[in-house]
């Protein structure tokens, strides 16, 4: 039987109770919680007293006593540095929440430690691992879907007090660099390619100073496919966490995250007939349409992120055991950061943004 790798955790907030500690409990024998560590007094005291957590005030104190295989970094984003060092700083891989760095001189600091002390460093950007996501990526290219030609992806969210909640609603560049960084992940994922280039533009309907509450972008590759997303926190109507429709040569895929009941009756007006359709999803789901016919390809259940994320853990480990590569490591994960980046850019500039190898990026004449 082979000996679990032990796990050690910096910040035990709502990310590391809502999606990381059901993740590794999920993982049965293949992970050890060993310990965690926070400045916040209640949050440590909940987790020693609640899962039996062996808690530190500090990260270093923490990494000094217990010496774990790999630290999750589950900091808010102006952390992750810091913290990302630190772990490698004693020997420990690294499995970090998005966005990994707040821009790309920090990104390669950590790519050049990442390199220097041998170890792996991860970023959870688990959105790919989520059933809806890995189902509808492997109907591209089959018969009845064909090429993906293009995406659209939206998302809708009313702001309130707890959408605001904590060191969430402290970031300026709240709404692409915190959310949509998953979208770009995606669109990454489902094309296979990197767009060679991008223009975005980002409203401020709501006078906001503090952050971003509109983002609308485009995104084109060489071969002329597209991609576009809008990010609207400006929205007063019903929240939809994230939907994606993909086009291809012989269908369409939606995609949804969140739960739904739906009932609808009607008449499809090109075949003149009645349907039917009563549909509950828990936390998501992927359906295949040709014209107005649907088929349901998969379902997530009602915590995809926590579940995603322990698919996502476990290809880590599995890359650590054979030497190989997992999605979303701290290269690959760069080019979407390096996505986000350009999308603030040209929002202040006005311009297309060129994407030129691969994550270097220069203003279009």
């Amino acid at each position: 039987m082979k000996i679990p790798v032990t796990v050690s955790v910096i910040g035990l907030g709502a990310v590391f109770r809502n999606i990381h500690l059901p993740a590794y409990k999920s993982l049965g024998g293949r992970v050890r919680l060993l310990s965690g560590c926070d400045p916040d007094s209640a949050a440590r005291e909940y987790a020693r007293r609640r899962w039996g957590l062996t808690v530190f005030k500090t990260p270093r104190e923490m990494l000094e006593a217990t010496r774990p295989d790999i630290v999750a970094v589950c900091t808010p984003p102006w952390l992750h540095q810091e913290h990302v060092l630190l772990a490698l700083e004693y020997g420990c891989h690294v499995f970090c929440e998005k966005p990994l760095a707040e821009n790309l001189d920090e990104a390669d600091e950590m790519i050049r430690a990442s390199d220097a002390a041998g170890r792996m460093v991860v970023v959870n950007s688990q959105f790919p691992c989520m059933k809806i996501h890995s189902a509808a990526k492997r109907m591209i290219g089959s018969p009845n879907f064909g090429r993906l030609l293009y995406l659209h992806a939206w998302h809708t969210m009313r702001i309130d007090a707890h959408t605001e909640a904590g060191w969430r609603g402290q970031i300026a560049r709240r709404l692409c660099f915190e959310f949509g960084i998953h979208v770009f992940e995606l669109v990454r994922y489902f094309f296979d390619a990197e767009p060679v280039k991008l223009h975005a533009h980002m409203p401020n309907p709501l006078g906001r100073a503090t952050c971003d509450t509109v983002n609308v972008i485009c995104l084109e590759f060489a071969d002329g496919r597209a991609a576009s997303i809008v990010l609207d926190r400006a929205s007063r109507g019903p929240d939809r966490y994230l939907d994606m429709r993909l086009d291809g040569e012989s269908a369409a895929i939606h995609t949804s995250i969140g739960g739904k009941v739906r009932f609808a009756a009607g008449i499809r007006t090109r075949e003149r007939r009645p349907y039917i359709d009563l549909r509950f999803v828990k936390g998501g789901e992927a359906v295949l349409q040709n014209g107005g016919c649907e088929t349901v390809l998969v379902t997530d259940g009602i915590n995809p992120f926590a579940s995603a994320t322990a698919q996502h853990f476990s290809d880590f480990l599995d890359a650590l055991e054979t030497g190989g590569r997992v999605r979303a490591h701290i290269r690959d994960n760069r080019k979407s950061l390096a996505l986000v980046m350009a999308s603030y850019d040209s929002a202040e500039s006005g311009e297309w943004i060129r994407i030129a190898n691969e994550t270097r990026i220069a203003a279009t004449v």
